[in-house]
């Protein structure tokens, strides 16, 4: 089996952090639990992952001090958009004293940082300090027991760098999977490696600071100079509107993706049809939150999550891969 969207690294690391979500740690005290038994990184962290409301509410700043406030405490929502910090991280990121913060640094009415971090992880992975890429042997061993074979690495800032270390874990046999590596325009100037090849470029969509449709043009007419293909995040109806009217306006390569897709009402669906466009979707991690993104969704969109029949009735090829670390391990049909 080929697993088509998966993020190789961050899945690692989060193997490595505590496990904060539902079903890990169900309520407030089993969230705390799961912070007070995670041992701190080399640099002095807790990390934890997964968080979802449901387990302790709207967290912040303070809520995070009263579950583990001795050491720095980030936690990643499971949407993978937001970090929650204690007190600790926020002083040892110089938050406090700092004027000029990243836009996605929330402040309550005072000014003063409320420990909610909105898509920020390259600000904080630069604050933090990088460290050395994740081991890989962990995930390539769980994938193997599964049966797969071959991944897509589908994280947008994947660079040379990456590459790299990609062709590395597969060299030391950390991954005896074969790759195919998502990312930016840089991987254009790559050779493709040993059991790696080199995929589409990765354009990451959010409704709310969508770029200018020039740009999104420019990207994908970008990615087919170089010959390579283009893919494009959209969860939401506007976002995956956005996408369509930008492979519109740039013309559609045979390989050309949208990944995810949550959202595709009729008229949608038939619109990547005509432009002949792939869809590769994460049906097990629809199924595990359909209910939760029913609730948030607009009510006219409700009808439309997920709906992966839809796709394949009008004729559109689907690609399926678990978008783990966000979707579970090894679901990738």
């Amino acid at each position: 089996m080929h697993d088509h969207h998966i993020h190789l690294f961050a899945t690692a690391a989060a193997l490595a952090s505590a496990q904060c979500g539902p079903g890990a740690a169900r309520d407030r005290a089993g969230l705390a639990r799961a912070l007070a038994v995670q041992a701190p990184d080399a640099r002095g962290w807790v990390r934890g992952v997964g968080y979802h409301e449901s387990v302790a509410g709207e967290l912040d700043r303070a809520g995070l001090d009263a579950l583990r406030g001795d050491v720095p405490v980030r936690v990643q929502h499971r949407t993978g958009q937001l970090w929650l910090l204690n007190s600790r991280a926020l002083e040892r990121l110089g938050l406090e004293r700092e004027p000029q913060l990243p836009p996605g640094v929330e402040r309550d009415g005072t000014g003063r940082a409320t420990g909610r971090l909105y898509r920020c992880d390259a600000w904080l992975r630069e604050r933090i300090g990088a460290d050395a890429p994740p081991s890989l042997a962990g995930v390539g061993r769980r994938l193997s027991a599964l049966g797969i074979t071959a991944v897509t690495d589908a994280t947008a800032s994947n660079g040379p760098a990456e590459l790299a270390a990609f062709a590395a874990a597969r060299a030391s046999g950390e991954l005896p999977q074969r790759l195919v590596v998502m990312g930016t325009l840089e991987l254009s100037d790559c050779n493709p490696l040993p059991g790696i090849e080199i995929g589409p470029l990765k354009i990451h969509l959010a409704e709310t600071q969508l770029p200018a449709l020039e740009d999104a043009i420019g990207a994908i007419r970008a990615a087919h100079a170089r010959k390579r293909n283009a893919a494009v995040h959209c969860l939401t109806r506007a976002e995956l509107v956005f996408a369509l009217a930008a492979y519109e306006a740039a013309g559609v390569k045979a390989g050309d993706r949208l990944e995810h897709v949550h959202v595709a009402p009729p008229e949608c669906i038939a619109w990547i049809a005509r432009l002949g466009l792939t869809v590769c979707t994460s049906p097990a991690l629809v199924e595990a939150r359909r209910d939760e993104w029913i609730l948030a969704a607009e009510p006219g969109d409700r009808a439309w999550i997920g709906d992966g029949e839809a796709l394949r009735a009008a004729g559109v090829a689907c690609l399926f891969g678990s978008d783990a670390p966000h979707g579970p391990l090894g679901a990738a049909c």
